[in-house]
């Protein structure tokens, strides 16, 4: 079995790759749109489909979504905190609040976990990762009562969001016991293996270490919630409930995800700190390669 370090050098090749790509103008930032698009509504729901619908669901991963949504809110309540300590304006407040609660379960958080337990381990990703849509709506809704908005964009983004569908369709194909035949099933074999190399290039092409100077001091606050206290947080309320194997494992491993990067759409949507923001994503996804090896060493 690979080194936690051989696993996460993976990705991290990956998106240096990207890195390179741009900085050599073979790429440009605004491809990683084209290649997340690409992402969002062919690879990555091709994948989730193909695993999902033949998968053996059990109670426990059942669970995961709601461990996620609660942990979600503990990560909120201490943002919320915090900032108010400090005396923070309501748009740095709610910033550092959707940034510390929002996880990057699935864009990121589906390679490493492939990568680490597998398959099996990335079926219970899926429904880890089943919180996020969840939230983004709940945040949207909160955001256009706070600060203005239309409340249906933020549903019409939910329903279209591809990737919900997948799960939906594969739920429903996996629980009538259907088949799709060899042509289908291949064809979205092909398709979702390209699912982590365009990611990680995706975020490779992202990466923008100017951003790094606004707001260290908030950034490297929300990293450590992220990326420390959460896994510590998600392991205390899974082990209240009694709930371990594999479950468990992708759970304290996704909850350690640098924060999503829909959480800068709703910054953007809604006119909060995107200066902040974008530091806040970039210095977690940075700091998530070297403390996901960490976790990944007590994990297996």
């Amino acid at each position: 079995m690979p080194s936690p370090i051989e696993i996460i050098l993976v990705p991290t090749l990956m998106i240096a790759l990207g890195y390179i790509l741009k900085r050599q103008d073979i790429l440009t930032a605004q491809d990683s749109k084209i290649l997340s698009k690409i992402v969002l509504t062919v690879s990555l729901p091709s994948l989730v489909f193909v695993n999902l619908s033949t998968a053996n669901i059990n109670s426990d991963m059942l669970v995961l979504p709601f461990a996620a949504f609660l942990l979600s809110i503990i990560c909120m309540v201490i943002a919320y905190l915090f900032c108010k300590s400090r005396g923070y304006s309501k748009v740095k407040t709610w910033t550092i609040m959707i940034a510390c609660a929002m996880m990057n379960t699935g864009f990121f958080g589906f390679p490493i976990t492939l990568g680490v337990f597998g398959n099996e381990g990335f079926l219970n990703a899926i429904f880890f990762d089943l919180e996020t849509t969840v939230i983004f709506v709940i945040f949207g809704m909160v955001l256009v009562s706070l600060f203005g908005g239309n409340r249906k964009e933020v549903l019409k983004q939910a329903v279209g969001f591809v990737p919900l569908w997948a799960v939906i369709l594969a739920l429903i194909f996996n629980f009538l016991n259907l088949e799709y035949g060899y042509v289908i099933e291949t064809s979205l074999n092909y398709m979702g293996q390209a699912t982590i190399p365009l990611i990680m290039i995706s975020l490779g092409l992202t990466l923008d270490f100017n951003e790094i100077k606004h707001s260290i001091g908030d950034s490297l606050f929300v990293a450590f919630v992220k990326l420390i206290l959460a896994p510590i947080i998600i392991f205390f309320i899974l082990s209240a409930i009694n709930l371990g194997g594999l479950s468990f494992k992708v759970a304290i491993l996704e909850a350690g995800m640098s924060t999503a990067m829909n959480a800068l759409v709703l910054a953007i949507t809604y006119d909060l700190d995107t200066k902040l923001m974008s530091s806040v994503i970039f210095t977690n996804t940075i700091l998530a390669l070297v403390t996901l090896t960490g976790i990944i060493t007590f994990l297996i």
